[in-house]
């Protein structure tokens, strides 16, 4: 809640350790044990906002926030994750009574793919609304690295959604959510504070740098034996490819939903 309120009078908040969309009123779930974009969303309703849109770019749907504001009039939710992959919801055609616009995606979603979801569905219908705060849930497990979604997407993707998002807005506030693979957790989340402040994004890492990301460890083989740019740079190498035909199907869906 501290997140909405600094937001309250305008500006932008980075939060990398929020966005646990799983947690429900009654219980913890899916690694979520208070649901804290749920909670933000209530304090600045609290404070006299009436339109606010939540878009969730992790690699699973955020069932959480979903059934809190199930029939909404003042909340949308726009949520991008993989399909048939836990929690199992948010379905295409499920709209939580008429405040969630739900995109499930197959597995190897590219850069140029989310491209066309970031400008034909996302921006559309989050302008749509003319928010007073948007709060995106920008979880790195949809990186191509994580070992919990088949998702494709560089780093690159995220950022795009940052810039993008920012000023459509006077309130942003920007949550962490999942990722499972520390280097590609640290350098996203490093982005996406240099892409709020304005800081061009480094080619190439310092020695000292480096050591940070080098001292890193991970029981999995990948970070035993990682590539050499997860210590070299913060940007992933781009990820393009073609668009399916399905997934241009299900945006025209979502964006001509109530005439957008």
């Amino acid at each position: 809640m501290l997140g909405a309120e600094l937001i309250w009078n305008g500006g932008i908040v980075f939060n990398p350790a929020g966005g646990t969309h799983h947690g429900l009123e009654s219980r913890a779930n899916g690694f979520c044990y208070l649901n804290d974009p749920v909670l933000a969303i209530f304090r600045l309703l609290d404070l006299g906002l009436e339109r606010i849109v939540y878009i969730d770019i992790d690699a699973h749907h955020c069932d959480g926030v979903e059934a809190a504001f199930h029939g909404s009039s003042m909340v949308r939710i726009i949520s991008i994750h993989e399909a048939r992959r836990w929690p199992f919801t948010g379905l295409l055609e499920d709209d939580a009574g008429g405040a969630a616009w739900n995109l499930p995606v197959d597995r190897g979603l590219n850069d140029d793919e989310f491209q066309a979801i970031l400008e034909g569905m996302i921006l559309p219908v989050t302008k749509a609304f003319h928010p007073q705060a948007i709060i995106l849930q920008c979880g790195a497990d949809a990186v191509t690295e994580d070992p919990l979604s088949r998702l494709a997407l560089s780093n690159n993707a995220h950022w795009r959604a940052v810039s993008s998002l920012q000023h459509l807005t006077p309130r942003f506030l920007i949550l962490g959510g999942g990722g499972y693979n520390p280097w590609s957790v640290g350098r996203l989340w490093s982005g996406v504070w240099a892409t709020l402040n304005g800081y061009e994004i480094p080619s190439h890492l310092t020695e000292e740098q480096q050591s940070i990301l080098n001292a890193l460890s991970w029981n999995r083989k990948t970070g035993r034996d990682r590539p050499t740019h997860w210590a070299t740079t913060l940007r992933d190498p781009s990820n393009p490819g073609p668009i399916r035909e399905e997934l241009k199907s299900d945006i025209q869906k979502l964006r001509t939903r109530n005439s957008l």
